[in-house]
Order: structure tokens, then sequence, then C-alpha cells
């Protein structure tokens, strides 16, 4: 239910929309990177990511507001990307200078920031915006009932989280793959240069570029931003001839399959060859999971990547 009203802001043509937003962010935060001395990538990937999370998702642009809620996330994903935390022994509030106290506190004011933007969207009434948030708002069921602010703040929650976190950090091991694999970096400068030529990249470039799309995926295959996925099997199943009883989880291993040399010739290297002008089976090739329940986002950061 929830999952056919999210679908339409993250495929087909919408893509189109927010291309121009991503490039602009990406320059901008280029411009800032130092020169000649070394830096920590995931720390910029992961600026780029929230920026444009933050712009094409809630809608928001630079100022007071956004800067508030950059900040809030900024340390709220710090403690919630750390899995101690996910002991409920530590989840315990000990006031505010207690790291799951800081959390809570976190939580609150983020929620705070986003049922206020939610608020005046609705205010406006008929402003026409282009961003996430607003095909949310315009969103109806199959009995025509609009998501309510709770369920509203959950949802954007939920996509400034997913959608930042794991593309910055794919984007991190990409950026790795490019600089130290041999060639890598030559073939995609000259595929630019054939393509986009010495102007800015443009959304209808990116169908041509067709080796950086296969440096991307490979780079996935390799380094998938989550080694497995979890189902909770509803009816008996017998998989790979165990016999399983319905409610266990199983755990498609990503990393597993994406190096088996049955489906990928010398698995460990690097070959962005393996993607062109081929598309690897759902079995083979799952970074984003599979199913229907595959991550609502693949189109969005395939597309930002």
């Amino acid at each position: 239910h929830e999952r056919r009203m999210m679908m339409p802001p993250f495929h087909g043509d919408r893509m189109r929309v927010y291309g121009a937003t991503m490039r602009d962010v990406t320059e901008a935060a280029l411009a800032t990177w130092p020169v000649g001395e070394p830096f920590p990538l995931l720390r910029e990937t992961q600026a780029i990511t929230l920026d444009v999370i933050l712009h094409t998702v809630v809608g928001l642009r630079e100022g007071a507001a956004m800067a508030t809620l950059r900040d809030r996330l900024r340390r709220f994903i710090a403690i919630a990307v750390n899995p101690l935390y996910l002991w409920p022994v530590l989840q315990i509030d000990l006031g505010p200078l207690s790291p799951w106290g800081r959390f809570l506190r976190l939580r609150r004011e983020i929620d705070a920031l986003l049922d206020a933007e939610i608020a005046a969207r609705r205010a406006a009434g008929d402003v026409v915006r282009d961003d996430v948030l607003q095909l949310l708002l315009d969103a109806r069921d199959e009995d025509g009932a609009p998501m309510g602010d709770a369920q509203l703040r959950d949802e954007l929650m939920t996509l400034l989280l997913a959608g930042h976190e794991t593309t910055a950090t794919a984007l991190a091991w990409t950026m790795h793959r490019v600089l130290t694999e041999p060639g890598v970096l030559d073939r995609i400068r000259a595929e630019l240069d054939a393509v986009v030529g010495r102007g800015p990249v443009a959304p209808e470039d990116l169908g041509r570029l067709e080796y950086l799309d296969a440096v991307v995926k490979e780079t996935l295959r390799l380094n998938p931003v989550i080694p497995d996925v979890l189902r909770i099997l509803k009816r008996p199943l017998s998989i790979g001839g165990v016999a399983l009883p319905a409610g266990v989880g199983v755990a498609p291993n990503i990393y597993g399959a994406h190096r088996r040399p049955e489906s990928w010739p010398e698995p460990t290297r690097f070959d962005p060859g393996r993607f062109l002008g081929t598309r690897p089976g759902p079995y083979e090739f799952f970074p984003f999971g599979g199913g229907v329940r595959r991550c609502l986002g693949m189109a969005f950061a395939l597309y930002e990547m």
C-alpha cells in the first residue's frame, strides 16, 4: 500500500527533474575540495548526498531552515549508524549528555522541523513545486485518501536517511575504484569528452555514458553497500534442499552472490566491461535487493551516482 503511493517520484521522467539539482550541488561541493593534500572522501560524499536529498525530497534551499535540518541530521546519523545502539540495553535515556538521550532529543527536533515544513506546504495551497514532498502531499491511495501528517513525516525521514548515507558510501567506493584501477579514469574522461564535451553534464547525456554507468555497477558488484537482505518466510519453502518453515528469516547474501565464479569469471577482478552491452540476471546482481521489496530508490541512486 505504501509502496504504491511512494513509487511515482522515483521513476521515469521524474529523474530528469532532479538531474540539474544533483549536478549543481555536486559542482558547488567540488569547488570547496582541497587541492594537493589528502582529505577523507566519505565525509565529502556524505555532504553532497545529504544536500541532494534535502533539495530534491524536502524541497529546501539554502537558508536557516536547511542549515538547521542539515546539522540535526548529521548529528542524528552519527549516532544512528553505530551498531552498538541496536542493543536494547544501550537504548537508555540518561539525560541530554548521554548518547541515547542525544539521539532522542535530535529525533524530536528533526520531527518538529519536518512537521513545520509539512504544515507550511499545506498552508501554501496550490503553489506549484516539483520536489518529492509535494508529490507525496498530492498522492492519493486507491480509496482517494491522502497521507496524514505523521505518515508523511515518517516517509520523509526514511528517504532522508536511506537516500543519503547509502549513496554516499557507494560514491566513495566508486571514487576509490576510479582512482586506483589502471586505465579507468582515463577511459571515463575520454567518454565524457566524447559525449559531453567541455560543458556541464546534462540529464540527457546520462544514457550515453555507458562506460561510466558500467563503472558504477561494477563497484556495486564488488562493494555493495549492504552485504545481505533479510526476508521473513510467509509460507514454508525449500531452499537448496533445506526445508524451512514459515516465520523464519532468510538472508540472500549480496556480497557472496556478486563474487560467485559461476556467474562472474575472475570474480575479484574489477572489470566494468562485464556491464557493457549486457544486463545480468536478478539472482546474479542485486545490490538494491530484489523482488517486490527491492529498494524504492534504486533508479534515483544510480542516476545520482
